[in-house]
């Protein structure tokens, strides 16, 4: 593991050296990383705006099927021409580690919001966000693509905007049996992404939540929610029949006032 730290520390070092040898761009600093990517802060020297460069981690980088998903988030979002989804500017390779220069957008996941930044939202806010949340969803299904991981980190909060980032676990959308799915979170159709905007909006309504009791009980318990909501998101979550499409879920959402 040892061994393994030190060679990211000296990629990250060959990142800065390319970089810095590049007349347009200066380096800002790590970012982070995940399970297959590492990210970092980078300005553009005439303009002063930032960009995050994207690289392969460098321990995939001889995992063919790795590193053939990573190209494929490349393909993916540079099919997309969304505002709320980051474009590419540019690709290439440091040291034969694929990479790719994308927009950055200044802004809060709803994981700080919620957790670092306290922020609670009524039933209303909540259904309302998750109107736009389905309405970016319903375009991506519309260009063939589900995300596959809409968790609350990869959902942004920016200029009263919502934006969708991290698409590594993206994939060309399939027409799935549903009899046929085990795991609605890994399913390469609209399923996947509904499931998880189950979660998303249990977050929010959970946000303002304060329990009675030490005692933990099902959501459907806990909440309390209108008729209307929790058959909603128990078709979101396959407790129920699930949604045909996206459009579909867009459309019956309950709105409340």
């Amino acid at each position: 593991m040892w061994r393994n730290q030190l060679s990211e520390k000296h990629f990250d070092q060959e990142v800065q050296r390319y970089i810095a040898a590049q007349q347009n761009f200066s380096f800002v600093k790590l970012l982070g990383f995940g399970s297959y990517g590492r990210t970092y802060l980078i300005e553009e020297k005439s303009t002063k705006k930032l960009f995050v460069l994207k690289c392969l981690r460098l321990k995939h980088r001889r995992h063919q099927k790795t590193k053939s998903k990573f190209m494929q988030e490349i393909e993916i979002l540079q099919r997309l021409s969304m505002p709320s989804i980051p474009s590419i500017q540019s690709t290439g390779t440091i040291q034969d580690i694929p990479f790719f220069i994308m927009d950055y957008i200044n802004g809060q996941t709803f994981e700080q919001l919620i957790f670092d930044e306290g922020q609670t939202f009524t039933i209303s806010q909540s259904l309302f966000i998750t109107k736009q949340l389905l309405q970016q969803i319903v375009v991506l299904h519309e260009n063939s693509i589900v995300h596959r991981d809409l968790r609350i980190p990869n959902i942004l909060f920016a200029n009263q905007q919502l934006h969708i980032i991290d698409f590594g676990l993206a994939t060309f959308k399939k027409n799935v049996d549903f009899s046929l799915i085990d795991n609605p979170k890994q399913a390469e159709n609209h399923i996947s992404d509904l499931y998880f905007v189950g979660h998303f909006l249990l977050f929010l309504l959970y946000s303002s939540y304060k329990p009675s009791t030490s005692k933990e009980k099902p959501w459907q318990e806990e909440l309390a929610l209108p008729n209307d909501i929790t058959n909603f998101l128990e078709r979101l979550l396959w407790i129920q029949k699930p949604f045909n499409s996206s459009m579909e879920a867009l459309q019956l959402l309950p709105i409340k006032k």
